[in-house]
């Protein structure tokens, strides 16, 4: 019962014990009961004010195709739109997302020259293609393992090799754990190879094969099947744990300095709501929906990017780059040969 008619049944009560006086008077005052203000009258539902509608908004995703390897494409675009549709009903907003998986730099850099995209997800390759245009922010990369930081490569061979160093492993076969299109494990130890003066990738190793999964990096070299392989730390940690010996009969030659495995952009003419999206995308692993985009990423978290981590990108795409250049010049020259002073 609603508390003013609970109110007016209490004087009626109240009524029924009149003294005498009273009950002269009570035809009257039942009469004054009857005449209570409309106000106190329940509202039917049909007349309560209905709540304010959220103004509209729209949001354009585009996520880069490099970074689907690994990673089942529809859950990350279902759980994107389930975590925009919440946040932007926090922040006020209803939002109409619509999301598009881009299939090659060029047809990302197309969709930015026709307008705003609110977010743009890329690998590091991709980000550095794209940032002549200078319309996108690199806002966020994810974080991950028990350190709660970026992603980090491992070089790791057998103890029983005897090898201690990278130069140990001259014509053996290697074996690449990759996460994007960027193969940011392949790019790091090209690098340092030519950093220690051992050529290129391709022509120091006997062989080279990529895989997916840090189980067909780690595995063979611990079966003696390969000479070594790249993975990433956090997979690496995981597995030590569930199987010690791995971590009792492997060695870790080198570790990569932190990488960008993906860049969130957000557009910098996106003005109406773009703070807002910056607070939702730092608060994601707070969220329910959050946690779900961030467990189909392997990530813990979104960290902003710092310049520091974006210039050490920036290097080691340069110097790949560069080194990729030679070495297909070099190959062009000598198609048969495995490189000098090896």
């Amino acid at each position: 019962m609603q508390p003013e008619f609970e109110h007016i049944f209490s004087l009626g009560r109240a009524l029924l014990n009149l003294n005498a006086v009273g009950r002269l008077l009570r035809p009257w005052l039942l009469g004054a009961l009857l005449l209570v203000p409309a106000s106190f009258r329940a509202v039917p539902a049909a007349e309560q004010e209905a709540p304010p509608e959220l103004p509209p908004a729209h949001m354009d995703v585009i996520y880069s195709s490099s970074l689907f390897r690994t990673v089942s494409k529809n859950d990350a675009i279902a759980a994107l739109r389930v975590w925009v549709e919440t946040v932007s009903r926090n922040y006020g907003f209803l939002v109409d997302c619509h999301v598009a998986v881009a299939e090659n730099v060029g047809e990302i850099k197309r969709r930015l020259q026709e307008g705003p995209i609110s977010i743009v997800v890329l690998d590091p390759i991709e980000y550095f293609e794209l940032a002549g245009l200078g319309v996108l922010e690199p806002a966020f990369t994810g974080t991950r393992g028990k350190e709660d930081e970026s992603l980090q490569y491992l070089l790791v061979t057998s103890r029983e090799s005897g090898m201690t160093t990278i130069s140990g492993l001259h014509c053996k076969t290697l074996v690449i754990q990759i996460s994007s299109r960027a193969d940011l494990g392949r790019m790091w130890i090209d690098v340092s190879l030519h950093d220690e003066g051992l050529g290129p990738l391709d022509r120091f190793f006997s062989s080279v094969r990529s895989v997916l999964t840090p189980s067909e990096a780690v595995l063979p070299v611990f079966f003696g099947r390969a000479g070594a392989g790249v993975v990433d730390r956090d997979s690496f940690e995981v597995m030590k744990e569930m199987n010690p010996q791995l971590g009792s009969r492997l060695r870790v030659l080198a570790v990569s300095p932190p990488v960008l495995n993906g860049i969130v952009c957000l557009d910098k003419r996106l003005v109406r709501y773009r703070e807002d999206l910056r607070k939702g995308l730092r608060e994601l692993h707070e969220t329910p929906a959050g946690k779900q985009i961030l467990m189909v990423f392997r990530s813990n978290r979104l960290k902003p990017v710092n310049a520091e981590e974006l210039e050490r990108m920036r290097t080691l795409c340069t110097k790949y780059r560069r080194i990729s250049s030679e070495s297909a010049a070099q190959q062009e020259t000598h198609p048969n040969g495995r490189g000098e002073g090896l």
